[in-house]
């Protein structure tokens, strides 16, 4: 690693922590950690060297990356390799039976069940857990009554390490094309890997607002993951934007953190019955239903949030230091979509083993069609891909 220091500031709930540290470790990284947790003074290092209240915050040398993606994104270009002299350890000349894109339950599940049918397999992920990784609590996982996203994510790593499966974590790939019996996959480092079948995994990610203000302000008061970076927000007025579960969550998760917390949707709320409850006998939520969010107001933090009555037409501001944006997920299907059939909200259509339609090409978990999006529903069905995957590579010749 040369002379660079790796400085990780981080806090011992934030799930986006816990992904930056393993991005680390699976580059066998040394890096000194400072937990600002319980340390106001700490914290207040981090918030004047980052410019922002958000963690983790990074730092190679005096050089300041920035938190997770802004990590995640060095490391797709291959930059921070470039920049700490990393030597890739994966085999780029070999040809897998199986490369699995994602790391959530359905592509660490699907690794699991390759490697039991002794197919050789790599996972090429951007990180370890995907959504998982920052869901607060998951209490309808069979055999665990209650436990942490994070906690889970590392119960199914440990799983899949004991099979000794290879893994390009902090990869992006940005495209899939066929060569003879050879399917490659491009990545943004410019690397290229050559499988007999691939196992489409990516999930989903956060969509955004696409507002004035939001990317100016994001990390400086804009924030994607309540449980991440709530606690920064102790006793200020903040804006959480969504009616749904995960805007719901978020309220329910800062009321009594927040002093205010304003919850906007631009409809009727949708969420779960149980949910919606919890939130109107919360004393400290003041709901705003059929309002748009039109501006984020701030120079250098968020000052105030712009919202627009959809029945009056009447614009208030509402003076608040953060607002949590929590309006749903995208699929990451942006490599495939010229490729596969997808349905019209780009979601991979897939048969009763994952089959796209692509012979040897398969998908799982919330990428695809799936109707209903959950951790258990995902893990089984990287499973019954890795499983098509086997079906389709003893039949070829």
């Amino acid at each position: 690693m040369g002379k660079a220091i790796l400085k990780v500031y981080t806090k011992e709930w934030c799930p986006y922590c816990t992904k930056a540290k393993a991005l680390l470790r699976s580059k066998q990284l040394d890096f000194e950690e400072v937990d600002v947790t319980s340390s106001a003074e700490a914290e207040q290092e981090m918030i004047k060297r980052s410019q922002r209240r958000t963690v983790p915050q990074i730092f190679i040398g005096e050089r300041s990356v920035g938190g997770y993606d802004d990590l995640s994104q060095l490391n797709a270009t291959g930059e921070l390799d470039r920049l700490l002299n990393i030597k890739s350890s994966i085999d780029l000349n070999k040809v897998y039976d199986v490369v699995i894109v994602g790391a959530g339950p359905a592509g660490m599940s699907a690794a699991i069940y390759a490697t039991r049918k002794n197919l050789s397999t790599l996972i090429i992920a951007s990180d370890i857990g995907g959504q998982l990784g920052t869901t607060y609590e998951v209490s309808n996982y069979p055999g665990l009554q209650m436990i942490t996203g994070p906690d889970l994510v590392q119960q199914f790593e440990e799983h899949m390490d004991k099979y000794g499966i290879d893994k390009l974590v902090g990869e992006k790939v940005t495209g899939l094309r066929f060569e003879d019996h050879c399917k490659i996959l491009d990545t943004a480092s410019k690397r290229q890997i050559c499988a007999r079948s691939v196992i489409i995994a990516t999930g989903a990610f956060k969509r955004k607002l696409n507002i004035p203000g939001e990317k100016e302000l994001s990390g400086k008061g804009v924030v994607y993951c309540s449980t991440c970076d709530g606690p920064l927000f102790k006793g200020m007025d903040i804006a959480i934007i969504g009616g749904g579960n995960s805007g719901l969550e978020a309220a329910i998760e800062m009321n009594g953190v927040a002093r205010n917390v304003f919850l906007i949707s631009r409809t009727e709320w949708n969420g779960d019955p149980i949910l919606q409850d919890k939130v109107r006998s919360a004393k400290g939520v003041e709901s705003l239903t059929i309002y748009d969010p039109v501006k984020i107001h701030g120079s250098q933090q968020v000052e105030g949030l712009e919202v627009k009555d959809l029945q009056t037409s009447q614009v208030r501001m509402l003076d608040v230091q953060g607002v949590f944006i929590e309006i749903g997920l995208y699929p990451n299907t942006d490599f495939v979509l010229d490729l596969l059939d997808t349905n019209g909200r780009g979601e991979i259509k897939v048969g009763r083993h994952g089959q796209t339609g692509i012979s040897g090409v398969f998908a799982a978990g919330d990428v695809t069609d799936i109707h209903d999006k959950q951790i258990v529903i995902a893990a089984g069905a990287g499973a019954n891909a890795a499983l098509g995957a086997f079906e389709y590579l003893v039949t070829q010749h």
